[in-house]
């Protein structure tokens, strides 16, 4: 496999008088020789449909600051990982066959090791079609879970996966998460997901062993979500927060915690108005992290469809009783936009960098794709505390683009922080955001 490569390397400084620096700004351009599907709101307005979209590039930083960026050439279905350097310079690519025809998301743990989730679309409930595969950090495939359509504890299975949503990855401790979209035998849409020990294989979780529309009960329970529109995973002690952005069973946000041997929690906070099932919330999740108190959530939301878009936050507290109200970061009018692609990470402790597209007004409607361009007008940021009061002014960063639904990753080696995108439908770019040169 040949991957060209294109050091196009350059910084923007921004003066933030809070923070007595500056900020710096660095990018990487590597083109590949496989088609992308793309992970930049380009087209059509994405951030104002109902669902999320599923990222075709993801990153991830290790821990001793080296980046991996993850993709997959999907007509071949192969898997390509890309190691970079703290100074974003390649280092080796490796490959992978997919195990089934889709690659959901990836994750690496401590040792190095890799680890795939993948799954593709099936009519036969007894077929195998999800795996989850572990391999070394040489690629040596060393494990691997393989689950049917109608998995166990599934609530009617999982025959279209990753639709009209996302896929997440990540690990705490010992144990492996995986959550996602998925389309059931029932014609319905809803959450799915399971937890691995990543050394055994051995499944963690009980799967999803009720259908309670407003409460988790009983230990190491899965949360489901009806029509979970984009989905999240927090890594915490013990365990893992999910979030979903639901449009149905409940009509909110809703965040579960699942801690291994304990009573699974649940919270659903932010409701919209409008009828069960609608489709359309006129909401975008962001991401979560943690606080000293509790989780802290960022959003975009407008009500309504011919309302601007405005990025929020809320907080929750460690026990899941309650959630604030939320906390405007912006206050777009009409002339202004929308909001779109809200991102958020904790920096230092108590600190958190928002980062949010704007894009120029419009009244498409949610269950509508234009084949139009995007009206992106510039990136944005700020900084927060945990109660989502502003520490900076909100700084313009032009034409610097967002992947859709991949996270960002701080990198405590340097205090920088990381995301890739794909800015043609043959390349990644990579970015390094900090404090100083």
């Amino acid at each position: 496999m040949k991957v060209k490569t294109t050091a196009v390397l350059f910084f923007l400084l921004i003066s933030l008088p809070l923070l007595q620096a500056e900020v710096s700004l660095a990018s990487v351009r590597f083109e590949t020789e496989f088609a992308i599907r793309d992970s930049v709101d380009n087209t059509g307005n994405l951030y104002i449909r109902y669902n999320s979209y599923h990222p075709s590039v993801l990153t991830f930083v290790n821990g001793d600051g080296s980046v991996t960026v993850c993709t997959s050439d999907e007509s071949e279905k192969i898997t390509y990982i890309y190691e970079l350097s703290i100074d974003l310079e390649l280092q080796r690519t490796l490959t992978f066959e997919n195990e089934f025809e889709m690659l959901g998301a990836f994750t690496k743990d401590d040792e190095g090791n890799y680890y795939f989730f993948y799954a593709e679309r099936h009519g036969n409930r007894n077929a195998e079609n999800m795996a989850m595969v572990k391999y070394s950090p040489v690629g040596e495939k060393l494990n691997s879970y393989r689950l049917i359509a109608l998995a166990l504890n599934s609530f009617d299975g999982v025959t279209l996966p990753f639709n009209a949503g996302t896929c997440r990855l990540e690990l705490s401790g010992s144990m492996l998460a995986v959550y996602f979209a998925r389309g059931m035998f029932n014609g319905h849409q809803a959450s799915y997901g399971f937890i691995l020990d990543k050394d055994s294989f051995e499944r963690v979780d009980r799967g999803q062993v009720n259908n309670n529309r407003r409460v988790l009960t009983g230990n190491n329970i899965m949360p489901y979500v009806s029509h979970s529109f984009n989905q999240f995973i927090l890594p915490i002690e013990n365990g893992f927060l999910f979030a979903d952005h639901g449009d149905a069973y409940p009509r909110s946000f809703a965040f579960s915690k699942f801690q291994n041997g304990m009573v699974s929690q649940s919270r659903n906070a932010f409701f919209f108005p409008g009828t069960t099932g609608a489709n359309a919330t006129y909401a975008a999740m962001g991401a979560l992290a943690q606080t000293s108190t509790g989780y802290i959530f960022s959003g975009a939301y407008g009500r309504v469809q011919n309302n601007p878009r405005n990025v929020f936050i809320l907080t929750i507290d460690e026990e899941m009783s309650r959630a604030s109200n939320p906390v405007y970061i912006t206050d777009y009018t009409r002339d202004d936009g929308h909001a779109g692609h809200p991102k958020m990470v904790e920096l230092d402790t108590g600190t958190y960098l928002l980062l949010w597209e704007q894009f120029s007004f419009s009244t498409q409607a949610a269950n509508i794709v234009s084949r139009t361009p995007t009206g992106y007008v510039s990136t944005f940021m700020a900084l927060i505390d945990e109660e989502g009061n502003l520490l900076s002014g909100i700084e313009e960063l032009p034409g610097i683009r967002l992947n859709m639904n991949d996270v960002l990753r701080y990198n405590r080696q340097n205090g920088k922080v990381y995301w890739a995108i794909n800015d043609t439908g043959s390349s990644i770019t990579v970015y390094s955001m900090g404090r100083g040169s």
